[in-house]
């Protein structure tokens, strides 16, 4: 007979979110809800983002506001988390989170410039350098930390 006491909870997470929760009722239970899924998953992943960035002149007017669709890396996966006795965290519960280990600069140039009445700039102001931090390396981490 089971019985409350032989209960496991389990998650993983996404970026700090969880996206998998199974209250198993013995280990048995959970190996079989975890068979069609990795355990650990965290890894770098390209995206597309857009970015617009303001320039303002000494007093805080915009002059010009440039803006692009840019490629960037970020942290994604899960990780395992767990619920173990423990006198370290008074709750038992181990929760780790996919996150940042290695960052890098990346340069990028936003090629849609405008002045501050909304008109396309198509000079040498028509572009705009900006330099962005991203992960080159990601892990599983205790989340909170």
């Amino acid at each position: 007979m089971r019985t409350p006491a032989s209960l496991v909870t389990f998650c993983l997470t996404l970026t700090s979110n969880v996206l998998f929760h199974s209250n198993a009722l013995d280990i048995s239970d959970l190996k079989n809800s975890m068979s069609t899924m990795d355990r650990t998953t965290c890894t770098t992943h390209r995206s597309e983002i857009h970015i617009s960035k303001e320039e303002q002149d000494e007093v805080g007017n915009v002059v010009r506001m440039c803006e692009g669709t840019v490629t960037v890396t970020k942290c994604e996966g899960t990780c395992v988390s767990q619920i173990q006795p423990s006198v370290k965290t008074p709750s038992g519960f181990d929760c780790q989170c996919c996150r940042e280990t290695v960052m890098e600069t990346k340069t990028v140039v936003l090629k849609e410039c405008f002045d501050s009445d909304g008109k396309r700039i198509f000079d040498d102001e028509g572009m705009m350098t900006i330099r962005l931090q991203e992960p080159s390396k990601c892990a599983c981490h205790k989340c909170g930390h």
